[in-house]
């Protein structure tokens, strides 16, 4: 295990974490595990990305290759994540569901994921709350994408954007606000003909209108994606528009090739401080026609002047882009299929070879 400070990214091996800078509560940050570890009966394989209020690893269950989500320490992000996977086992009953949003599997062996949709474990004299999802092969955080390609080319920015608002869209029809978008916020993995597929793994606020002002926790979004209107403010609007702004922050900057906010190395304060003061990386893309415009229009510091709802945003896309493409299914059985299909032909050679063998025996 090793500690890990969500601000500055400083880590320590002997859990003894400390920091010179005075806005940093390092001594305060969570505890991830490492290849090898286990959690209960699940072993790590990796952390894939640590979030403000999660960790998401690869992990392995009972054999089985899952996404396993721990939330840190915390009231507000144990219920959280328990929102989490109530929607999410909500969203798997529905037929057909969303491609965007994964399917939770349950949390302890042999059981059904509407009785244990999450687990609990005790490490270290720590109570933690997770839950599991399905493998997904290839896939990445948007944020890791955008340090190898600041860039995407045009057509993958579209196509990204267009299932991430269909996603978030899913959820509002849900009576669900996110409010917490990010690049950190999705996995993107790209298939056999190069057109990506995203993940929607973490689900922000996840919270019903009526209830977001008791939700809500600043700490669930990096401050350089925090809508202005939630800064500072005592009363937390339920605004739909909230996730139109996250929506076209991400947008922005993979056509700007940078975070819109500049927020390494600098304090929550100081970043907020960018965002009220509306410091943001200029757009500079004349190859491009009518795509900056959705881009700067969702992230209007006025929340009536921004794009209405996520549903006008998504259809601002599909006005610009061609619809993503539906991705090819392979002609070949999957290893699983194969893999029974081997076992039984070697079962029937066994039987086959034994039936022989007595009836010569016989004879």
């Amino acid at each position: 295990m090793k500690q890990v400070c969500l601000l500055c990214e400083r880590t320590s091996q002997d859990t003894n974490l400390w920091c010179q800078e005075t806005y940093c509560p390092a001594e305060l940050s969570p505890t991830i595990l490492d290849y090898g570890e286990y959690l209960g009966d699940i072993e790590i394989v990796k952390p894939i990305i640590i979030l403000r209020a999660a960790v998401l690893y690869e992990a392995v269950h009972h054999g089985q290759k899952v996404f396993l989500k721990v939330a840190h320490p915390g009231e507000y992000n144990k219920e959280k994540l328990k929102r989490e996977a109530e929607f999410l086992v909500q969203t798997n009953k529905d037929r057909g569901g969303h491609p965007a949003i994964p399917t939770i599997v349950p949390s302890h062996i042999n059981t059904d994921v509407t009785e244990f949709s999450y687990g609990k474990a005790m490490i270290r004299g720590k109570l933690l709350y997770y839950y599991m999802l399905e493998y997904v092969a290839n896939a990445e955080p948007l944020r890791d994408l955008l340090l190898k390609n600041p860039q995407p080319w045009f057509k993958h920015i579209g196509w990204i954007m267009i299932s991430l608002s269909s996603a978030v869209s899913y959820m509002h029809k849900k009576q669900r606000l996110h409010n917490c978008l990010s690049p950190e916020s999705l996995l993107v993995r790209f298939d056999r003909d190069n057109i990506p597929r995203i993940i929607l793994h973490d689900f922000g606020v996840m919270s019903d209108p009526q209830n977001l002002s008791l939700n809500w926790n600043p700490m669930f979004v990096p401050p350089a994606y925090t809508a202005p209107e939630m800064i500072n403010n005592r009363s937390i609007p339920a605004n739909p528009n909230i996730d139109v702004y996250g929506l076209g922050m991400i947008m922005y900057e993979m056509l700007v090739g940078e975070p819109p906010v500049t927020f390494k190395l600098m304090s929550d304060i100081d970043v907020y401080k960018n965002v009220l003061k509306r410091k943001v990386a200029e757009m500079d893309r004349p190859d491009l026609v009518s795509v900056p415009e959705i881009a700067i229009n969702a992230v209007n510091h006025q929340p009536g002047m921004r794009t209405p709802n996520v549903t006008t945003f998504y259809q601002y896309l599909r006005g610009v882009f061609e619809d993503v493409p539906k991705e090819r299914t392979s002609r070949w059985p999957s290893q699983r299929a194969i893999g029974v299909v081997i076992a039984a032909t070697l079962a029937i050679a066994f039987l086959i070879a034994l039936a022989v063998s007595l009836n010569e025996f016989v004879l």
